[in-house]
């Protein structure tokens, strides 16, 4: 080979290496533009997606919490009642309000409409505010009963503006993980693509810088990083 040949062939494979230098960068800026744009929205999905998920477990949880507290709550405030019988002398209206308290218990300790628990409750209270007894322990009871019954309809109130945001919950969840899978594919083919390219970049630069290859082998390094 003369030397103008291998001059010639010289040119040839740096001029190659330099194009596919270039090649690299180029798809690595395409790639990397929409990359990070996906890969926010891949991450802010993620994250609406944990949240919902968590948000609803945590609905759950606070559903049994309150239907335990709300029933805790109604069986107290039935024993409480159930100690005026202790008193040796309650007098004849007490005792037909007592007998009507309990009632009340009654219809409410089963589940309700929230209206009509709070028509009972109201009931409840006002006869409770009726009662006769000056004994201080009578009057004791009367407020804790009252107490634990406002606290009971706390908790039925609190249950009802919750109800229906688990499945609100639910829907996000499952709305964003349909985004989700649409997104995803072309998020990981642009990954791949860019670790790919990042790859062949680092190759041919470090081949420009003094490793001698053949052009053949700069064409075949190439197909296989395209592949």
């Amino acid at each position: 080979m003369t030397g103008e040949n291998v001059e010639i062939h010289t040119l040839e494979r740096k001029d190659l290496i330099a194009g596919v230098i270039a090649k690299h960068k180029r798809f690595i800026e395409e790639y990397a533009e929409e990359f990070k744009e996906l890969d926010g929205k891949v991450a802010s999905l993620n994250e609406q997606a944990d949240s919902a998920k968590a948000n609803k477990e945590s609905v759950i949880e606070r559903f049994d919490i309150l239907k335990e507290k709300r029933q805790q709550l109604y069986h107290q405030a039935e024993n409480l009642l159930g100690d005026f019988f202790s008193f040796d002398d309650i007098a004849a209206d007490d005792n037909k309000l007592i007998h009507s308290i309990n009632d009340g218990f009654v219809k409410i300790k089963p589940s309700t409409t929230l209206a009509d628990e709070k028509q009972i409750v109201d009931e409840i209270s006002g006869k409770l505010s009726q009662m006769s007894s000056d004994k201080e322990d009578a009057k004791g009871l009367v407020l804790q009963i009252k107490a634990r019954v406002d606290e009971a309809l706390a908790s039925s109130i609190e249950f009802d503006s919750i109800t229906g945001s688990d499945k609100e919950y639910s829907d996000s969840f499952f709305k964003l993980n349909s985004e989700l899978k649409e997104v995803l594919p072309r998020h990981g083919w642009l990954k791949s693509r860019i670790e790919s390219h990042s790859k062949g970049l680092k190759y041919w630069e470090d081949t420009a810088s003094g490793k001698v290859v053949t052009v053949d082998e700069v064409i075949e390094q190439d197909k296989v990083v395209e592949a």
